[in-house]
């Protein structure tokens, strides 16, 4: 019985340490706008830029109007108050989304869509 509850404990502690380090996903906003969608992020706003591999992404820290299969995550080696990519779990197809006031456009990559 005492070594029950000491592996019990002990899976406690472990179960915590594993999620300490998980960010809570953001349901954002993803709105219609008449020719295009925009995905809305606390005081931003995000347009499709161009398509990008999955293997550009970065870490997941969100998901769209309460669908956790319309995934947001961060773009690799940007800052996401500038740079999102918007994927499905159900395709290999990702978009690379720009905040509205971004005007840097990182080295090799093309406005595919020209939103403002």
């Amino acid at each position: 019985m005492m070594s029950a509850l000491v592996l019990a404990a002990a899976m406690l502690m472990l179960a915590s340490c594993v999620g300490a380090g998980t960010r809570e996903l953001v349901d954002m906003k993803m709105v219609d706008v008449g020719d295009h969608v925009e995905v809305l992020w606390e005081d931003r706003s995000y347009v499709p830029f161009c398509v990008v591999s999955k293997k550009d992404m970065g870490e997941q820290i969100g998901y769209c109007n309460g669908d956790r299969d319309d995934r947001i995550s961060e773009y690799t080696g940007y800052p996401p108050e500038e740079w999102l990519v918007s994927w499905m779990t159900t395709d290999g197809g990702a978009i690379l989304l720009r905040e509205k006031n971004v005007t840097v456009i990182p080295d090799g990559l093309t406005d595919e869509y020209g939103y403002k």
